[in-house]
């Protein structure tokens, strides 16, 4: 370990984001390749210097290799680049800990069933670590029916709505449309999946 501590104080990793690595998994501190961990994680864009730092390397640590590259290929299957997927990592940490039955389901749903564009997805990445039941689907419901009456425009974002909290989402998108509150209350709370909508953003 005491080899290893000093290297990373060497590469620049402050003191504080050391104690965390030792508190949350010190296993990684002991661990034999530890030098390349870090030098992967210098790769992706991450500044020892910064707090995220430790946070990636906990993260790139906790997957075996098979395992991330699994995860990256079932990415890269939805037409997602390298580049793009390790930005989205770069934004999110615990992204990449997604099982990859996760990652391809929602994706599924957002390419498939909404035909979104999956580089909008990956722009926000926290959206894989939403329910698909109790979160993405009611409320991309309720999106795609006010996009459908013109309510929102196409090019809003698609990132707050799923972002929000409850109280605020049903603020925003259900409480402020008088004329279509109860319908799109019944979305919001997965009551109504009769809309069938394929606006393409």
């Amino acid at each position: 370990m005491k080899p290893n501590l000093q290297f990373l104080l060497d590469s620049g990793v402050t003191r504080s984001s050391i104690y965390h690595l030792l508190s949350s998994r010190p296993s990684v501190i002991c661990s034999t390749d530890l030098r390349k961990a870090v030098e992967e994680i210098n790769e992706l864009g991450f500044h020892p210097l910064k707090y995220n730092f430790c946070v990636a390397l906990l993260a790139k640590r906790g997957i075996s290799k098979s395992l991330w590259d699994a995860k990256v290929d079932a990415l890269k299957s939805w037409g997602c680049s390298e580049d793009v997927i390790f930005d989205a990592f770069k934004r999110q940490h615990n992204f990449m800990l997604r099982s990859p039955d996760k990652l391809n389901a929602v994706m599924q749903f957002w390419v498939k069933e909404l035909e979104w564009d999956p580089s909008a997805l990956l722009a926000a990445p926290d959206l894989f670590g939403f329910s698909l039941e109790k979160r993405l689907v009611p409320r991309a419901s309720v999106v795609r029916y006010l996009l459908s009456k013109g309510l929102i425009k196409k090019s809003a974002s698609l990132y707050t709505p799923f972002s929000l909290s409850d109280e605020l989402s049903v603020k925003k998108y259900v409480d402020c449309y008088e004329d279509e509150a109860y319908r799109l209350l019944r979305l919001y709370q997965g009551e109504d999946t009769s809309i069938q909508c394929s606006d393409k953003l």
